[in-house]
C-alpha cells in the first residue's frame, strides 16, 4: 500500500470532532498523513481513489443519526475497501452493532452487565406513555431514540399525579401532556425508542466516561450537568473534567470492555459511559464504539490514540 508512515482517510458527514484538528497535527508531526474525506453516497461518482489509503476511519462521521442511509453507505464502502485490501479502523460488524443502542445493550444485559433499567419500544409502537411508566414503576424516565447523539430527541418524562410533564434536553416544555401518546407515536415512526429510568444521581455525580484504547484503559472523564440541568453534555451547559477513576470504577469498566472483546476482539477505541444509582453503583448507560468523542485533550491521549489508529485492527466478527 505504499505509505510506510500511513495515510489515513477520516470519513465525515460535514462536521468533525472538535479534537480532530489537533489529532491531525499530532499525526503529521509523527509523519502520518491524514485526509478528511466525505462519506460517499450511492449517487456520488467514483471520484475517490481509496487504494491510496492505508486505512479508513469512521470516527468523524458525526450527525450520522440524521442520515438514515448511514449504514448502507458504510456497508457499500466497506465492500469496496475489502476488495482493495484497505481496512476500516473498526470493522463493519462493529459499526453495524454499535450504531444502534438496541443492537448491543440488551445483549450485554443478558450477559450480566448491570444496565440502567430500560424498555425498548419497536418502530411503530403505539400505546399509553403513562401506562408504560406505571407498569415499569418509574416516576421519572428518559426517552430517546435507539440511534442518536448529543441528546438528539432526548426528553425527560415525569409523572405528576395523573398527568405527565415532558421536557426537552434544553429544559423547555416538549409537548402538551394531553398529546403525549400521539407525540410518542410520532417519535416511534422513525425507529426504535428507548424508555430508561431516570437516575437522579446524574445531577450530583454526573456521568463517568471510561476510554479504552487498544483494549487498555486510557483515561476517564467525569461529565457534569449544568445547574438545574439533567443532561451531562457541554452543549447543554455541562462540563468535562479528567477524573481519577477509582479501582472499583476501573474494574467496572474493564468488565464491560471484556465482554465487548469477546464479541469483537480487541477494539482500537471504545468509550464506556455509566451513571451511578442511588446506592452509588455504576450502571451502564451506553458503549460508544463508532463515532465517540474520546476526550483526547483531557486525557492527554493523542499519542496513545495515534498508536492504535495505525496499529492492528480488530478482525473478529460479531455474533
Amino acid at each position: 500500500m505504499g505509505h510506510p508512515a500511513g495515510l489515513i482517510a477520516l470519513l465525515h458527514l460535514g462536521r468533525i470532532h472538535d479534537e480532530t484538528p489537533a489529532l491531525r497535527a499530532f499525526l503529521a508531526d509523527r509523519g502520518i498523513a491524514s485526509e478528511l474525506v466525505p462519506l460517499p453516497s450511492p449517487t456520488d461518482g467514483a471520484t475517490t481513489d481509496w487504494g491510496r489509503f492505508d486505512r479508513v476511519s469512521v470516527r468523524d462521521c458525526r450527525e450520522s443519526h440524521r442520515h438514515p442511509d448511514f449504514l448502507p453507505r458504510i456497508s457499500a464502502l466497506a465492500e469496496q475497501l475489502e476488495g482493495l485490501g484497505v481496512p476500516l479502523v473498526n470493522p463493519l460488524p462493529v459499526i453495524q452493532a454499535g450504531h444502534a443502542k438496541s443492537a448491543y445493550l440488551p445483549q450485554l444485559g443478558r450477559e450480566g452487565v448491570a444496565l440502567i433499567p430500560s424498555r425498548w419500544l419497536p418502530r411503530g409502537w403505539r400505546g399509553s406513555l403513562a401506562a408504560l411508566l406505571e407498569a415499569c414503576g418509574w416516576g421519572e424516565a428518559v426517552l430517546k431514540p435507539a440511534i442518536g447523539a448529543r441528546s438528539w430527541n432526548t426528553y425527560r418524562v415525569r409523572r405528576a399525579g395523573p398527568r405527565l410533564a415532558i421536557t426537552a434536553a434544553d429544559g423547555s416544555a416538549a409537548v402538551a401532556a394531553a398529546d403525549a401518546d400521539g407525540w410518542l407515536e410520532r417519535l416511534a415512526r422513525d425507529g426504535e425508542v428507548c424508555l430508561q429510568r431516570f437516575l437522579p444521581q446524574i445531577c450530583q455525580a454526573g456521568e463517568l466516561s471510561a476510554v479504552f484504547l487498544g483494549g487498555e484503559f486510557s483515561h476517564a472523564v467525569v461529565k457534569s450537568v449544568a445547574a438545574g440541568g439533567w443532561i451531562a453534555h457541554e452543549g447543554f451547559g455541562g462540563r468535562n473534567r479528567l477524573g481519577k477513576a477509582s479501582a472499583a470504577d476501573r474494574r467496572w469498566a474493564a468488565a464491560v470492555e471484556e465482554r465487548l472483546r469477546r464479541r469483537f476482539g480487541v477494539l482500537p477505541y471504545a468509550r464506556i459511559d455509566g451513571i451511578r444509582d442511588e446506592g452509588g453503583e455504576l450502571l451502564l448507560l451506553e458503549c460508544e464504539l463508532v463515532i465517540p468523542r474520546l476526550f483526547l485533550s483531557e486525557g492527554e491521549a493523542f499519542g496513545r490514540y495515534a498508536d492504535v489508529l495505525v496499529g492492528p485492527t480488530s478482525t473478529r466478527m460479531a455474533w
